[in-house]
Formats: C-alpha cells, sequence, structure tokens
C-alpha cells in the first residue's frame, strides 16, 4: 500500500514498465516520457484519454492523460507521452498497438490496486458476525454524511468500518449491546 497518492508520472512509468516486462514495447520507439508537471492522483474515478497522431514536424506521437473531476470542476492532468521518428503506416499500426496495450494494463493495474488511487471521501463498510468484511460498502464525500451511513449499517450488521481515505485510519464502530425487556433477560 502507498504512503501517498501515486502521480501521473508514476503511473506511466508503472505501466511502462509493465509493458516492458511482457515485451510489448515496440523497438521504434524514440521514448516514452512521463508527466513534465505529474500531479497526484487522489481517485481511482478517472478515465484515460489518448491522442495519437503524426507530429507537426516528425513522426508519431502518442499523448496520455486522465480526465477526473476536483473541486466539482472537471480537470486533465498528462501522465505521458509516446514517440516513434518512423510515419509510415505500420508504424501507425505499431503505435495504436502500443495505445491498446497500455490501455487494458492501465486498467487492470488500477482495478488491482484500487486503494492506491482511493485519496478522497470516507468508506463504510459492514463487517458479518465473524468480523469478515463484507464484499460491498459505501464511499462518502465527508465523514458527517458516513458517520450517518454507520449508524444505518449497525441496525442490520453487528459491527462497522469507517474508513478516512486521506489519513487511511480505520475505526470498528459496534452494535450496542442490546437491551433487554423489562430487566430480566429472555430465556
Amino acid at each position: 500500500m502507498l504512503k501517498k497518492p501515486m502521480t501521473t508520472e508514476e503511473l506511466f512509468d508503472k505501466i511502462k514498465g509493465i509493458l516492458q516486462e511482457k515485451d510489448k514495447l515496440p523497438d521504434i520507439l524514440d521514448y516514452g516520457l512521463g508527466a513534465y508537471r505529474p500531479v497526484p492522483i487522489k481517485t481511482y474515478e478517472f478515465d484515460l484519454k489518448s491522442n495519437l497522431a503524426y507530429g507537426g514536424s516528425e513522426g508519431i506521437y502518442l499523448d496520455l492523460w486522465i480526465e477526473y473531476f476536483e473541486d466539482d470542476k472537471k480537470r486533465t492532468s498528462s501522465i505521458g507521452t509516446f514517440k516513434t521518428l518512423h510515419e509510415n503506416d505500420e508504424a501507425m499500426h505499431t503505435m495504436a498497438a502500443l495505445l491498446a496495450d497500455f490501455i487494458l494494463e492501465e486498467r487492470a493495474y488500477v482495478n488491482a490496486n484500487l486503494d492506491d488511487f482511493t485519496w478522497e471521501g470516507v468508506d463504510v463498510y459492514p463487517l458479518d458476525e465473524s468480523g469478515n468484511r463484507l464484499k460491498w460498502g459505501y464511499s462518502c464525500n465527508n465523514m458527517e454524511v458516513a458517520l450517518k451511513r454507520k449508524d444505518e449499517l449497525l441496525e442490520k450488521h453487528p459491527q462497522v468500518i469507517v474508513r478516512d481515505n486521506a489519513t487511511r485510519k480505520e475505526k470498528v464502530f459496534k452494535q450496542p449491546a442490546q437491551k433487554e425487556k423489562g430487566g430480566e433477560r429472555k430465556k
């Protein structure tokens, strides 16, 4: 688990490394460079976007960026660029294959490491009678909403975890002890 959000440059380099390990980086590449001004990625709720085009003066460029919402505004941040000096049809097909491979590997990596891309909001998860986390939960925008959701879940579940994604701190809440009717224990 990461101690701080991964940056756009680090994501590009990670996926580039995966492609290299799988021998999916084409020999025709002149370079693959991560973002010039990297920004932290605080949510997995982003869209990977791309532009594959001939350069203004030479070669073919594959530019990659992410689109996401921050402070209720749509933002974009570059993650990196691949370039080849080749300009023939075969080179364009090769770069298109690189784009497809990058998309596939990026999606698989993010989905396998969602926690590394969750740095905003508060998550609420119910636990079963054995203390095992159920396979579902809620993501809330703030702690106030999360604590209300926690109270609702405690009506049906013995324990609930509330996790502040920014600090990575979790707190377990338990159902209050059941009150006995009329001061006597039920048999």
